[in-house]
């Protein structure tokens, strides 16, 4: 398909006289003009004598500065040994080669431009030829982009996937997925094979009959066609060959692409489950990454798992029993009467932003989610505390651009109000913000709320009536 030039043959230099002296005829100087996206005319000395621009990327006025100066002051200095290569290759017969030079642009990113030299034809005159680079350039840029974003991506697959495989493996409630064409099991988590009385090694890629046997296959087989036409099904009643006694089984079914499969959870019988009721909980909370801790309703600890003693840096879980939670938890013990009394309250938190104390005097920004239940002897609450310290850091460049506003504000002001009372303004405006979070953390316990700022309640209605802060409004 032909394509025509922007300007077409029309595109040419803007002095005659400069052209008639570089070149023998016309024609030569139009196919200068219109061989590239720039096209430079220069003298024995480097300098810029005139300028063609065909390109349709490229507005001819906004290059009118180039004409009479040097080319290798038009250029970023790193490219200045470039333009004088380029130079000695056309005047003295050199190697030619096209060599990436970026030209300096006002108020504005380098213009990347490819250059190849020649021979203008009268003898002291060169034609510098150029392409202009900068749709390349962003080609480069959106497929970086791109990479980095599949990067993500490939790695929020990859965490995902070992979430499941973790919950999989894990979790005490029986999990099969059963191919839809085969019939085949082609996974199964080691709390399903235990309920059939294998191990998963054993189950996985063989048939229904296997793992149940033929009378409770044909009745799961039937269980499975109802799932395909219906989506999942109610509870169904098995009795495995290899199992203790009655499984329960829930069906339904998901597509991966063209394929279909099934999701089948079982669950145990009570015969079958007196004697490990509450084994694989107590597991799955001993080697979760998250902090466990179970207290007394006065907040004396009753139990803990690993991890939380790795948070606490104790020897070992069990030192921590009969130690009051609020040794661990709160920056201050204002911050953690605030937790409990909430907890009390409301009989749940979630991700109250806080932080933990070590035995040896460290601090480290968590979050706690906690939730009060009954127990055999009065209620109990029980903490889950997780770590954010890495969270916060990654985030502080976003935590910084939540408050553009204000410092918008205070930029506009340099230049027209003296340092000063810029800084004053902004010392106002940090202290209007944490009195307003802590009067929000004691839900407008202004008592509370002076004893977490360090502040007696005088210093703290006075600084309220300053900032004009009134009574926070009512949650919703």
């Amino acid at each position: 398909m032909d394509t025509t030039v922007p300007d077409g043959p029309n595109a040419r230099f803007r002095s005659g006289d400069v052209t008639n002296a570089a070149f023998f005829d016309s024609s030569a100087a139009d196919l200068a003009a219109n061989a590239a996206d720039i096209t430079l005319l220069l003298d024995d000395q480097g300098v810029v004598r005139d300028a063609a621009f065909p390109g349709d990327d490229i507005d001819a006025g906004e290059f009118d500065g180039w004409i009479g100066r040097k080319w290798a002051e038009l250029v970023n200095p790193d490219s200045a040994d470039k333009v004088d290569a380029l130079l000695a290759a056309a005047m003295e017969g050199g190697e030619r080669r096209w060599r990436h030079v970026n030209h300096l642009q006002a108020g504005g990113p380098d213009l990347p431009v490819r250059y190849l030299t020649i021979p203008a034809g009268k003898p002291g005159w060169t034609v510098a030829i150029g392409r202009d680079l900068r749709a390349a350039f962003r080609m480069q840029q959106r497929l970086l982009e791109a990479q980095r974003n599949m990067e993500r991506d490939y790695t929020r697959v990859r965490e995902a996937e070992t979430r499941f495989r973790l919950l999989f493996q894990v979790t005490s409630e029986g999990v099969l997925i059963i191919d839809g064409g085969s019939l085949k099991i082609t996974d199964i988590n080691p709390s399903a094979a235990r309920i059939l009385g294998h191990t998963a090694q054993d189950l996985e890629g063989r048939s229904l009959d296997d793992a149940f046997g033929a009378e409770s296959a044909d009745t799961l087989r039937e269980t499975l066609a109802v799932a395909r036409k219906t989506g999942r099904t109610e509870q169904t009643d098995l009795t495995p060959a290899g199992a203790k006694g009655l499984c329960h089984a829930l069906a339904s079914v998901y597509r991966q692409g063209q394929d279909v499969f099934f999701l089948v959870r079982l669950s145990a019988g009570a015969d079958a489950t007196q004697d490990s009721a509450a084994g694989p909980l107590s597991r799955l909370a001993e080697i979760l990454p998250d902090g466990l801790v179970l207290t007394s309703e006065d907040g004396a600890i009753l139990s803990a798992n690993d991890a939380f003693a790795d948070l606490a840096q104790l020897s070992e879980a069990d030192a921590a029993k009969g130690e009051p939670i609020g040794q661990f938890l709160g920056r201050t013990e204002v911050e953690f009467n605030v937790l409990t009394a909430n907890l009390r309250e409301h009989g749940v938190i979630r991700n109250f932003a806080t932080t933990l104390r070590t035995r040896h005097d460290l601090e480290e920004a968590v979050e706690v989610s906690a939730v009060a239940a009954p127990g055999l002897a009065g209620r109990v609450l029980g903490f889950s505390i997780r770590p954010v310290g890495r969270r916060l850091v990654a985030g502080r460049s976003a935590e910084s651009a939540a408050l553009p506003s204000s410092v918008d504000q205070l930029s506009d002001l340099v230049g027209r109000v003296a340092l000063k009372d810029i800084v004053r303004e902004s010392t106002d405006i940090i202290e209007r913000c944490c009195i307003e979070a802590a009067l929000e953390l004691t839900n407008d316990n202004r008592a509370s709320a002076a004893e977490i700022l360090g502040l007696s309640r005088q210093s703290l209605y006075a600084k309220m009536h300053r900032h004009k802060i009134g009574a926070l409004p009512p949650k919703d």
